[in-house]
């Protein structure tokens, strides 16, 4: 099935139930429907990259940094009617040099952050988040805090300090389960953030991101084109080689599938199997990948 392309270069989809959300480089966003059509036109609600979102049932939540500014916003739009464009980058700096907050068009809620986002992940119909040099924070659909937890401190690569960065907040069967950069990992009661389980994994290269699957167990992507298996994050970790970094993955079938630099490749019968392509894979939808051009291109693997 032919499907159109998104007009701009995107840097991820934040997959959800029957909406999925495309997310460009420069803040372009636009929702697609299960098979990745587009729903509606580009917007861009903020005049700032978007670091992070999740989709949730009815609302897109996400982080929008301006570096140059020092602005960083946190806020949820809906995935019912139609985005619309708001403020431009001068009045982004407007706005700062005044002192004074604007926010993305069309928001729910919006926050402004003090301190720069790191990850945001779903838990149930709440969302986890942390920030740099603070702390970790669950709240409601509508931003009401349920708990903050402190960051997680693994003894072995503390001396890191904030360049660790945690990368992937994940809901799995043990928990709500922390990923750093640099091979931590730390599993946290849902209902009020305390410290179930803490782990460093023994890794050659940093962690990127971090997938979990009812199946198909943790899937981490590694920065130098390596992937890692795990069942459970008290397991051993499996190492396996690739063309080159993953930069998204599904399990699907019983079989994990992915995309990234220049190839596909899936994992079938504990083996590796890798296709060359000429674009790089960005996401996988629907048995389809987007590439780095905003087009729609047939998985390979």
């Amino acid at each position: 099935m032919d499907r159109e392309g998104l007009g701009f270069p995107p840097c991820r989809i934040d997959r959800g139930g029957q909406v999925h959300v495309a997310v460009g480089t420069q803040g372009e966003m636009v929702k697609l429907g299960p098979t990745g059509r587009p729903m509606g036109l580009v917007r861009r609600p903020f005049p700032a990259p978007i670091m992070e979102g999740v989709t949730l049932a009815d609302r897109w939540v996400g982080f929008w940094v301006e570096r140059e500014f020092h602005e960083a916003r946190m806020a949820a739009l809906p995935l019912e009617g139609d985005w619309i464009d708001g403020p431009c980058r001068v009045d982004l700096r407007l706005s700062s040099l005044a002192g004074s907050g604007i926010q993305p068009a069309g928001a729910i809620w919006h926050r402004i952050l003090d301190a720069e986002p790191m990850a945001i992940g779903r838990a149930g119909d709440n969302i986890v988040f942390s920030t740099l040099g603070g702390g970790i924070y669950m709240v409601d659909s509508e931003a009401r805090e349920i708990w903050r937890a402190q960051r997680p401190v693994w003894p072995e690569i503390s001396l890191l300090g904030v360049q660790d960065r945690l990368i992937s907040i994940v809901e799995c069967p043990d928990g709500i389960a922390v990923w750093s950069q640099a091979g931590g990992v730390a599993v946290l009661d849902p209902c009020d953030g305390s410290l179930l389980r803490l782990k460093v994994l023994e890794l050659d290269d940093k962690i990127s991101n971090a997938i979990y699957a009812k199946g198909g167990g943790w899937l981490l992507m590694l920065h130098g084109g390596t992937i890692v298996l795990l069942g459970g994050v008290d397991d051993n970790p499996e190492v396996l080689q690739t063309r080159g970094p993953v930069f998204d993955a599904q399990y699907d079938g019983g079989e994990w599938k992915w995309t990234g630099w220049r190839h596909d490749g899936r994992l079938s019968g504990g083996r590796v199997f890798t296709v060359p392509r000429d674009e790089v894979g960005v996401a996988i939808l629907d048995g389809r990948v987007m590439t780095n051009d905003g087009e729609w291109s047939d998985y390979s693997a």
